[in-house]
């Protein structure tokens, strides 16, 4: 994977650059186990440097809303859920305002569980777990810098940290836009 990789970087026109930044809401089924329970929904930042036209690193950052689970014991455990991304995305398809594209790559996925209780056995969990990410996406101009994005991905690995990942958000060009269409 990693030869196959590399050979696509260096047989096209490389020119690596960051040219924007963005962020939206993200929506999960998150994670339920007996350690851990997320919640939904997430706030999410990334970055994109454009290899070249078709080809582009998206590394990102999501964090989701606490969530809480009441035991009949009387327990409270408040669950803590993140995760960051290093996603390559290719365009398969573009019209002249909107993009087509399939993404692959690394995942983190952090888990923190505060447990609030008089119990002792009981103790605080925490986790980090590794996957891969496979999904698409679509990415439109709406403004001369602004591109608003929707994106669905699957989170590969192994159990707890399966699980699917919406976003719906915004990219802003720093430098102006690089192409004026797609």
């Amino acid at each position: 994977m990693a030869t196959l990789l590399a050979g696509i970087l260096f047989s096209t026109n490389a020119t690596a650059q960051f040219t924007r930044i963005g962020g939206g809401l993200t929506f999960s089924p998150g994670i339920d186990n007996i350690n851990f329970e997320t919640g939904n929904p997430g706030l999410n930042a990334r970055g994109v440097f454009e290899i070249n036209e078709k080809l582009w690193v998206v590394p990102s950052l999501t964090f989701y809303m606490p969530k809480s689970r009441t035991y009949t014991s009387g327990e409270i455990r408040k669950t803590f859920f993140g995760s960051f991304d290093a996603n390559i995305t290719y365009t398969l398809t573009t019209e002249s305002t909107s993009l087509f594209y399939a993404l692959g790559g690394l995942n983190v996925t952090a888990l923190y569980s505060v447990v609030t209780t008089e119990n002792p056995s009981l103790e605080d969990k925490s986790a980090f777990l590794p996957g891969v990410n496979i999904g698409t996406g679509i990415e439109m101009i709406v403004m001369e810098d602004i591109n608003a994005i929707t994106q669905i991905k699957y989170v590969v690995g192994k159990p707890p940290s399966q699980y699917l990942v919406i976003s719906l958000g915004v990219h802003y060009y720093i430098t102006g836009r690089r192409f004026r269409k797609w």
